[in-house]
C-alpha cells in the first residue's frame, strides 16, 4: 500500500474518532432510558479505550449508528498498528485505494463488499 495513502488514512480516521466519540455522546444523552443517561455520564469520565466493555453491556448497538461507526474506526486504527490495513475482510486482497480514500474505514473490497454483491444480484 502506498504509504502516502496509509498516512492519510490514519490522519482522516483519528480525526473522525474524535468527532464519533462527541457526538455518540450526545446521543446517549438525549435518550430516555435512565440506564443510557447513565453511561453517557460514565463514558464522559472514562478513558474510550475502556468504552467497549462499558457500552456492550448497556446498550444495543444497533440502535446508535454513531456506536456502530465507532467500532468500525477504532477496527481500521488497530488494522493500522498491526498492519493488516487496506486488506479484505472477507477475501483478503488489497481493498482498492479509491475505496480507502472514500472511507478509510471500509472493510472489504469492492468484489465482497455487501453493496457491490446486491448490484450484481
Amino acid at each position: 500500500m502506498n504509504e502516502n495513502l496509509l498516512k492519510q488514512c490514519q490522519v482522516k480516521l483519528r480525526n473522525e474518532l474524535v468527532q464519533t466519540r462527541t457526538s455518540f455522546i450526545q446521543d446517549l444523552k438525549t435518550n430516555t432510558n435512565p440506564v443510557i443517561l447513565e453511561l453517557a455520564e460514565v463514558l464522559e469520565s472514562t478513558s474510550p479505550t475502556d468504552w467497549i466493555d462499558s457500552i456492550n453491556e448497556k446498550i444495543c448497538p444497533s440502535q446508535f449508528p454513531s456506536y456502530q461507526r465507532l467500532v468500525q474506526i477504532e477496527a481500521a486504527l488497530c488494522q493500522i498498528d498491526i498492519g493488516q490495513f487496506g486488506f479484505c475482510c472477507d477475501c483478503e486482497q488489497e481493498i482498492e485505494e479509491p475505496l480507502l480514500e472514500q472511507d478509510p474505514a471500509t472493510q472489504r473490497c469492492s468484489q465482497c463488499s455487501p453493496a457491490k454483491v446486491l448490484t450484481d444480484a
